[in-house]
């Protein structure tokens, strides 16, 4: 190798004799992931110290501390990290967050970003601890731990709110049938009913059907949905969807695709069919991508993980119409929102 070709190495991160980057640059990218790792920890630890719910109006490192009850120098370090991400504003009187971010560090959005970061940091840890162990999990959905299917559960809630926005509408006839006396959704896999619980306060006329297989995620869904005084519009079912029994009860079937693989799909689409009423819909969730970036390697990782590596959002399009739906479409992906949309209907003369 000659001195141009060192020279040349050292100045892209290239390694010229077998491509992709040298080994200083993948050390960067590594220390890169490292301080990923370390903000990401950081942003979790400050909501769930409230330390950002102090921020609405100015407040001093000091007296968010004593608020909170961090130490100063904590609440320092973590609000420096918030700084670096433009999550916080340094002001006269001390830190207050920007405007984008104090939308999301109170009420309901505060919650499902808890319980996003939190399922995230759980799973992640899972698979750290799955691998040491030799153990890889790659048997689908089986989580126990309470925590994460609690924080799973409040992650889920904001898709009911994003959907009911922007896609129930251009669902013909949808809006007009959860709104009547007598609507009815089938929610697959409703873990523990947070986003079955969600439908009913969006739809207050709504009855909805709670499945999932899971016997610790449907002890919680039954504390949940007491707690909620929702036991007269929410039905708990331990149950498959492949098994599904009904027969045109159904105006939504909402069934998270991302956790079941090609072959269960396939078989509860077919039984989805059969219990929806003519023209109701089904929504399908799934997050498996196609592309080269990060963000799309890593979609197929938790896709993997969850059960469903090879479920695209353009294979469940064609599962739908395998089983007989139409109407079918493939939504465009929301920016900040993992889970593609793809939706289809059954004929309104089957």
């Amino acid at each position: 190798m000659t001195t141009v070709d060192i020279a040349h190495r050292a100045t892209s991160g290239q390694d010229p004799e077998h491509g992709g980057p040298d080994p200083q640059e993948v050390r960067q990218r590594i220390l890169e992931l490292t301080t990923s790792v370390y903000a990401f920890s950081a942003l979790i630890s400050a909501l769930e110290l409230g330390i950002l719910d102090e921020l609405s109006a100015a407040e001093s490192a000091a007296e968010i501390g004593r608020r909170t009850g961090a130490p100063e120098e904590l609440v320092v370090a973590l609000l420096d990290v918030a700084l670096s991400l433009g999550l916080v504003r340094r002001t006269v009187a001390g830190f207050a967050c920007t405007t984008g971010a104090a939308a999301l560090v109170g009420g309901k959005a505060k919650e499902i970003l808890q319980g996003d970061l939190r399922s995230t940091h759980l799973q992640s840890a899972n698979l750290i601890d799955c691998a040491g162990r030799r153990d890889i999990p790659l048997r689908g959905w089986q989580y126990s731990d309470p925590d994460l299917l609690e924080a799973q559960g409040a992650r889920s809630t904001e898709a009911v709110g994003a959907l009911s926005r922007m896609v129930f509408p251009q669902l013909e006839g949808l809006e007009a049938r959860l709104t009547a006396t007598g609507g009815t959704i089938l929610d697959v896999g409703t873990g523990v009913a947070r986003k079955a619980i969600e439908m009913c306060r969006q739809f207050p006329n709504v009855h909805v059907v709670a499945i999932d297989p899971l016997p610790q995620a449907l002890a919680l869904a039954r504390r949940n949905v007491a707690a909620s005084s929702l036991e007269d519009r929410i039905e708990l079912r331990s149950q498959r969807l492949e098994d599904l029994a009904d027969h045109q009860r159904f105006d939504l079937v909402w069934i998270p695709v991302m956790f079941l693989d090609l072959d269960v799909a396939a078989r509860g689409l077919a039984r989805a069919i059969e219990a929806l009423r003519p023209g109701g819909w089904a929504v399908l969730e799934s997050i498996a991508t196609e592309g080269e970036g990060l963000q799309e390697a890593v979609l197929r990782l938790v896709a993997l993980l969850y059960g469903s590596p090879g479920l695209f959002p353009e294979r469940a399009a064609a599962l739908l119409r395998t089983a007989g739906y139409e109407d079918i479409i493939v939504l465009p992906a929301v920016p900040g929102v993992a889970p593609r949309v793809t939706v289809g209907r059954r004929p309104v003369g089957a």
